[in-house]
């Protein structure tokens, strides 16, 4: 019988083969644009392009989108956080279970524990977001909402990025993207609710 502390053991040793198996695929391109991708500051530019297709889109409807986003950027931010603090699972650069293993940090490893990532909670929570919003019977003409599932790919790739600088375990990832979409589900629900009574 498989006991739960059993199970335990095999997921981390599973997730810990997993990170350095994708930890260690490097080439010289990745290691200069991967310190980059994982820089919040760095998408300011997409942030402000999603901000103005939206203000174009919706018009004054766009100041309760903005705030609903900004709520839901919070409120996923600050469960990773509890997350991290309640469950204090080490991050890979910080975990004594891999110093032989040359986990490479460029930006440094910050705090100590990682479960979960608020990166890819706060990415995941956005994508999905905008995703529902272009979707619903009055968001973007169908040939324009194909290009807001593009966010699942920028999702994805902010994740890889902290796997990559070695500041997360692939289900640190994971499951912050869970938690992401979720807060991105109860958010755009609330949005709904909230429009017709704010306009």
């Amino acid at each position: 019988m498989i006991t739960f502390g059993r199970m335990l053991t095999v997921l981390n040793n599973f997730d810990h083969s997993l990170f350095l198996s994708i930890h260690h695929f490097r080439n010289g391109f990745l290691d200069l644009v991967m310190p980059w991708i994982t820089i919040r500051w760095f998408w300011i530019p997409l942030y402000a392009l999603m901000l103005f297709f939206t203000w174009k889109r919706f018009g004054k409807q766009t100041l309760v989108i903005a705030l609903t986003v900004v709520a839901l950027i919070v409120a996923s931010d600050q469960s990773a956080n509890l997350l991290k603090n309640s469950t204090q699972r080490l991050r890979p650069c910080h975990d004594p279970a891999l110093e032989q293993e040359n986990v490479i940090t460029p930006l440094g490893c910050g705090g100590q524990y990682g479960f979960v990532s608020g990166h890819a909670a706060n990415s995941a929570a956005v994508a999905l977001f905008f995703f529902l919003l272009a979707g619903q019977a009055n968001g973007f003409a169908p040939a324009k909402r194909k290009w807001w599932s593009l966010l699942f790919v920028w999702t994805i790739v902010v994740c890889w990025s902290r796997i990559y600088v070695g500041v997360h375990f692939p289900f640190d990832v994971l499951v912050g993207m869970l938690i992401g979409f979720i807060y991105a589900v109860l958010f755009f629900i609330l949005y709904k609710k909230l429009l017709p009574v704010l306009r």
